[in-house]
């Protein structure tokens, strides 16, 4: 039976095993705290006791037997005779009730029955663990020549018992001398005992340190022990089945709301999947709460029969909860959409991942302090002290974090926007995928996710390519060198009339508008002459900007090879040259001299 439990032990040691040896007591050596563990401790100094066990197991070396061969077995002195009787109530803890109950009760007056002794081992439990150091031997009480040492409460540190419950004021543990070399526990002890353990019956047992698996094999042997086969079958079944049921409710709530969306019913939609999560554990936790009723948990454990429970319940609260903001900002986002404010879309999108996390920490906190009884705010102090420490490490975060307040402050761009973005490695060019507390996410031409950290756009250039209601664009065309001015002028008219053209004015968005083309003789370049155009690009209509509408750079560069075509063609049908690199090289012989080589050249500046 030992080696079963040990293999239980072994799913949860290397995880617990840290944890407990914080929580265990160090032996009585430092004074309780008043914040006393609640079942979460009491489970993971189980598994630390069974780590203990599992050790000695393993380790070479003779262990004593502490049934045949007790470490305290006598009533010599106060040690001998509390620690006597401690041992012996470990042993009735693990099954060896007559002989343990022998040795326990030689500690206690005479006609003491077994329900006393029960009493008070539960006393010195939830006193704390017993040091034999602590406790004086047979030499100290021999030469302080007393006839009385009182454990409770002047014999150690007490003080937190008072702090964490409120014994009576007579409570006591004492051990009196009867007749030379024996010491026996108090009959005023045994008579208090039943009112002692009242008032303290809501503190947990804390065992010792010098624990060997005892406290591991009283807490989780109930489990195998008692449970039976039947009752392990019966768990594992209604276990699944509400598995099975969570799930089905999940899904038959899932179609329906496919079923509402078809519909366009958006809200109701989005209600019912949060009520499939949150219902769906609801159902789910029915069937457990029945399943965990086949167990035999064990004093210890007992409290699982509601505290699971009552977790998973909070959990599907907070499911609930978390659903309940997802409607909110989808009926938000619906009433948003109408009038294309996309900022106010990156706001609500900001606003859902805080109530989530709101949620999400408020719930923690419940479990943490409610359910596994840590205290949060002693915890909270420890992460301030962390946070003090490693202040100058994140400085770069909380200069993120200015940096996402100032992106939403100033506006420079929203999520979907294009943007152009001078970094340190270059320019970025891309559209903003999210906006997060320390980073923002950009998907740039070539598909790659860059990120780019908040602090960065606090002093450097952003381009808001989406926030553009139109693109100017600059023509130049180079034409040769003429000694008549008609081919300039036929240039300036062709590219006038391509800009005119009925086509390039309706795909450029310029029709009804102030806005007009020009064209010019810009200059005399080195080898040819320069025409300059001007013409414009609309995203759409009056008032409107690129992120409002279908058009963006790449309908623009569709409409620059439109312009560009009808000007080749044009410049063709009115025979108007374009200027192209040339080299002209002439070679003129001269008698009696070398060869002189005189060469020309035009660049074509298109």
């Amino acid at each position: 039976m030992r080696a079963l439990i040990a293999a239980l032990f072994c799913l949860f040691a290397c995880a617990a095993v840290p944890a407990a040896a914080q929580s265990m007591p160090s032996g009585g050596d430092e004074p309780a705290s008043a914040d006393r563990p609640g079942l979460f401790a009491d489970i993971i100094d189980a598994i630390g006791s069974g780590s203990r066990m599992l050790i000695r197991k393993i380790q070479p070396g003779e262990e004593r037997d502490r049934v045949e061969d007790p470490r305290f077995n006598s009533q010599e002195s106060p040690r001998d005779s509390l620690m006597t009787f401690i041992e012996a109530m470990n042993l009735v803890q693990r099954g060896y009730t007559d002989i343990g109950y022998t040795r326990a009760l030689a500690s206690l007056p005479q006609g003491a029955t077994r329900q006393q002794a029960d009493v008070l081992y539960e006393i010195l439990l939830r006193l704390g663990p017993v040091s034999p150091a602590e406790l004086p031997g047979s030499d100290q009480a021999a030469a302080s020549g007393d006839t009385r040492f009182e454990y409770f409460p002047r014999g150690t540190d007490h003080a937190w018992v008072w702090q964490a419950a409120d014994p009576p004021s007579n409570a006591t543990v004492a051990v009196l001398r009867s007749g030379e070399g024996t010491w026996l526990i108090s009959e005023r002890t045994l008579d208090g005992a039943p009112l002692f353990l009242e008032s303290i019956a809501d503190l947990p047992p804390q065992f010792s340190s010098e624990d060997n698996g005892e406290y591991f094999i009283m807490v989780f042997s109930p489990l195998i022990e008692r449970t039976g086969l039947f009752g392990w079958i019966a768990f594992l079944a209604v276990f699944a089945i509400g598995i099975a049921a969570g799930l089905l409710f999940k899904r038959a709530m899932a179609w329906t709301a496919r079923k509402a969306d078809r519909i366009d019913q958006t809200f109701l939609g989005a209600t019912l999947r949060g009520f499939g999560n949150a219902g769906g554990l609801v159902v789910f936790t029915f069937f457990f709460t029945i399943a965990i009723g086949f167990l035999a948990l064990g004093p210890v454990l007992q409290a699982l029969h509601y505290e699971i429970p009552r977790f998973l319940m909070v959990v599907a609260i907070a499911f609930l909860i978390v659903s309940l903001i997802d409607v909110f900002v989808a009926f938000l986002r619906e009433r948003v959409s109408h009038e294309k404010d996309h900022y106010d879309q990156m706001v609500i999108t900001m606003i859902r991942r805080i109530l989530r996390v709101l949620v999400i920490s408020i719930v923690l906190i419940f479990v943490l302090q409610n359910i596994l009884g840590m205290n949060v705010g002693a915890l909270l102090v420890g992460f301030g002290f962390l946070a003090l420490a490693l202040s100058l490490a994140a400085q770069d975060s909380v200069k993120n974090l200015f940096g996402a307040v100032s992106v939403f402050i100033n506006r420079p761009f929203v999520i979907g926007d294009w943007i152009c973005f001078k970094g340190e490695m270059g320019d970025h060019i891309g559209v903003i995928e999210d906006i997060e507390l320390q980073a923002t996410k950009l998907t740039d031409l070539a598909g790659n996710l860059v990120t780019l950290p908040n602090m960065l756009f606090i002093d450097r250039e952003v381009q808001n390519l989406s926030a553009r209601g139109y693109i100017r664009r600059r023509v130049d065309v180079a034409i040769p060198y003429r000694a008549h001015a008609d081919e300039i002028d036929r240039a300036l008219q062709a590219m006038m009339d391509v800009f005119d053209d009925e086509e390039v004015v309706e795909d450029s968005g310029l029709e009804g508008r102030e806005e007009k083309a020009h064209v010019s003789f810009s200059g005399f370049d080195d080898s040819w002459l320069t025409i300059t155009g001007y013409h414009y690009y609309f995203m759409g209509g009056e008032g409107e900007i690129q992120r409002d509408t279908d058009r963006g750079w790449f309908s623009y560069l569709s409409h620059c090879s439109l312009v560009n075509r009808k000007l080749v063609q044009l410049f063709g049908e009115r025979d108007i040259e374009f200027a192209f690199p040339t080299q002209t090289v002439e070679i003129v012989p001269q008698k009696g001299e070398p060869i002189t080589v005189r060469s020309t050249q035009s660049v074509e500046a298109d």
